[in-house]
Formats: C-alpha cells, sequence, structure tokens
C-alpha cells in the first residue's frame, strides 16, 4: 500500500501538466523546422490541447516510473479515458513494487457517479483469493466518513484527475509559463516538447478545494517550491507524452514519463461484473 499511496502522490503532481483546458481559440506560429505549431503562452497551449480532446474524447495512457528516496518503488500502470457530455471514466490498473517486496497490483473503475477498486494484491494473495472465491472488487461509498473509504475515494479523484482532458491542468495554468519549446520525435512521431514549470506556492494559494490546497502547502512547506516537467503534443495537439525528474520533499527523486496512445478510437469503460463485488 506504501508503493500505491506514493504512486499516486507523484500521478497527482503531474496532474499540472498532462492535461488543459481553455475558454477561448489562438493560433500558433509554426515551428522553424518540423512546421509543426508552437505555443509560448500557457493559457494558448491550453485551448489548443482542450479543442483536440473534446474532437477525441478517448486515449489509452501508460505510465511507468520509479521513486527512489527512503523506499525504492517503480511503479506501471496503464488504461483508457473517456470524455462523454463534461464527464469523464477511467479504467486504470497499477502495478507497484516496495524493494524486496513483492509487485502489488491494484484497479480502478472510475464512472460519473461511482467509484469501484480492486484492492492491492500480489499474485499469491490473487491466487489464494480465487481458490476461496474471494470477490475483488469494492464499490466505494462516496459519501463515507471512513478515512479508508475516502483514501480510495482520494485516490479515484486522484486518478480522474490525472486522465482527465478537460480539468486538470486549468486548475494550475495560472501558475504555470512555459519555459522552452523545441522540436522533438516521440516514437517516431514528430513531436512539439514544451518544459512547463509551475510555481507551487501560487498553485496552493489559489485552490479552492481545502485538501489540494493542503496537499500542495505541504509540499511548498517542505521546500518544493516549483514542479518543473516536459509535455510533447502531436501535429494535431494531441499528448504523445508527459515526463517528470522532480526530487520530491519526503518523497524522495521521482522520474515518471506518460504516453498517450490511440486518441479518438473506441474505448470500453464498465462497471466490474456483479459476481465479482463484495
Amino acid at each position: 500500500m506504501v508503493g500505491l499511496r506514493l504512486g499516486w502522490r507523484i500521478v497527482a503532481l503531474l496532474s499540472v501538466v498532462f492535461f488543459a483546458t481553455g475558454c477561448a481559440q489562438s493560433l500558433a506560429s509554426p515551428g522553424p523546422a518540423s512546421g509543426l505549431p508552437q505555443y509560448f503562452d500557457i493559457h494558448e497551449l491550453v485551448t489548443a490541447v482542450t479543442t483536440q480532446q473534446h474532437i477525441d474524447r478517448t486515449a489509452q495512457l501508460h505510465v511507468s516510473g520509479e521513486i527512489t528516496g527512503p523506499s525504492h518503488v517503480t511503479f506501471t500502470g496503464s488504461g483508457a479515458l473517456q470524455v462523454q457530455d463534461g464527464a469523464v471514466s477511467v479504467a486504470f490498473t497499477q502495478s507497484s513494487t516496495t524493494a524486496g517486496g513483492a509487485p502489488q497490483e491494484t484497479g480502478f473503475v472510475v464512472l460519473p457517479d461511482s467509484v469501484y477498486v480492486r484492492q492491492a494484491t500480489t499474485a499469491a494473495d490473487s491466487t489464494a483469493r480465487t481458490v476461496k472465491k474471494v470477490k475483488p472488487w469494492v464499490k466505494a461509498d462516496l459519501n463515507s466518513t471512513d478515512p479508508a473509504a475516502r483514501e480510495l475515494t482520494a485516490l479515484a479523484a486522484t486518478l480522474v484527475q490525472s486522465a482527465d482532458p478537460i480539468r486538470s491542468l486549468a486548475r494550475f495554468a495560472d501558475a504555470s509559463l512555459i519555459a522552452d519549446v523545441d522540436d522533438d520525435v516521440v516514437n517516431s512521431v514528430p513531436a512539439t516538447r514544451y518544459t512547463i514549470v509551475v510555481d507551487m506556492a501560487r498553485a496552493a494559494a489559489q485552490q479552492t478545494d481545502p485538501l489540494l490546497r493542503e496537499q500542495l502547502s505541504y509540499q511548498v512547506r517542505n521546500g518544493l517550491a516549483r514542479v518543473t516537467s516536459t509535455l510533447w503534443l502531436d501535429g494535431s495537439n494531441r499528448p504523445v507524452r508527459s515526463a517528470l525528474r522532480q526530487d520530491l520533499p519526503g518523497v524522495g527523486l521521482v522520474t515518471l514519463t506518460g504516453d498517450f496512445v490511440e486518441w479518438g478510437k473506441p474505448v470500453s469503460i464498465e462497471p466490474p461484473p456483479a459476481a465479482e463485488l463484495r
């Protein structure tokens, strides 16, 4: 469970740069070499990405990374997202491994009105549960005051914020700037690479969500002034990769890469089968 909490704490921070929103269409300058559009204002970048994401609506996401510090944690994950009528659905599976431990796999299905969690298990746990016919999925009570239930709901909310092409960067755009723009290639696809810097103190001060504000303020109090990350967009302003290498107070050195593929291709995100629900 340690690896899971650390992993999603990092994904929460990366939601700053994975996605964006805006309210007015802007024109971009063509890149000097590739001819791809380039944006030098964060709000123009936000608008361009959002416009395309409203067209595509779906994507696949693959994440990998590690945390090197008091605990060495490696993690991978994959899933899909779908946007319909402003609501976001996400299905995601994460595997995390703490040094000396067995890999633990956790699953999430987040729908507009419900959250399902397949709690962390090792391969041995999974086999034992199958033999005993233990139902692996639980539906989270979104109104529960139980700390464990609230943590699961918070993790699911973090997942949606990280995968939501409409909401995430909108929260932080006024605390962000584009520090560098250049041509690049990702998986043989010509792309524009953006270096984005977030002022954490300003981001915390602007938050209306008390929980998110406290999470950001905690990082600031412990010495994290800025988060610098990299975002790659293809010629249609679709995110194809996001990356972070950052020393986070109380966590350690975090290296994380997220790849986005198959924008616009159909996905199916459904609740777990009733027979597998506790």
